[in-house]
């Protein structure tokens, strides 16, 4: 679906006469990301066929989903019943994140920007780092994390280029490119006062309980 079914689609917009197209990109950087990840492989074959259609094609990168990796609930990074704050490699690789609703809300304005060109349009809430968002955790909670290395970035690159199906470590794949891919040298979040994304910050204000 990810390639045949978006290539369908712009096909079909292009014989329609649909002017612009915006692919499901969504992710970090895919054209840096490393070279064996299966879901940033998938989107730029997606897109290599696409942007040969005549179509004016936009797209739209966020890095990771915000909300998806420090939601309370999932322990993907915090684990505040615990005390544990999970991280790889050493703590302090950078990389982007942005909700999942500031992205949809961005690309509703871009995709009716009539000053909008063909290019690739990026947005991050914040470039931070595993460590940066334990601690601003616990700035918010006053609480005091253990820390929890889940695995060196070696280990990652071990662990995903071993892997006979590269499907089966699809976490590991997600955390190895997040932290090896370069983050934004230049964003878009400025392109529209009223979508501009939502600060690391500003979102565990939102969901984490005051200190």
């Amino acid at each position: 679906m990810l390639v045949d079914g978006q290539i369908a689609l712009a096909t079909a917009a292009t014989n329609a006469g649909v002017r612009r197209f915006i692919p499901s990109d969504f992710a970090l950087d895919l054209w840096n990301a490393p070279a064996g990840a299966p879901m940033f492989a998938l989107r730029r074959e997606a897109d290599a066929a696409i942007d040969e259609l005549d179509l004016e094609v936009l797209h739209v990168l966020n890095g990771a989903f915000m909300d998806m990796m420090l939601d309370p609930r999932t322990a993907r990074v915090v684990d505040l019943d615990r005390g544990v704050g999970n991280f790889y490699g050493d703590g302090t690789d950078q990389f982007d994140l942005t909700l999942i609703d500031d992205i949809a809300r961005f690309t509703a304005r871009l995709a009716v920007d009539q000053s909008a060109t063909a290019g690739v349009y990026a947005i991050s809430g914040s470039t931070t780092s595993f460590e940066r968002i334990i601690s601003a955790v616990e700035e918010q909670t006053g609480r005091t994390l253990a820390r929890n290395n889940r695995g060196s970035v070696a280990e990652l690159r071990t662990t995903v280029t071993e892997a006979q199906n590269p499907w089966s470590v699809m976490g590991e794949w997600y955390n190895f490119s997040m932290l090896t891919t370069p983050t934004f040298a230049v964003t878009a979040n400025d392109r529209y006062p009223d979508a501009h994304p939502t600060s690391l910050g500003d979102y565990l204000k939102r969901v984490l309980p005051s200190a």
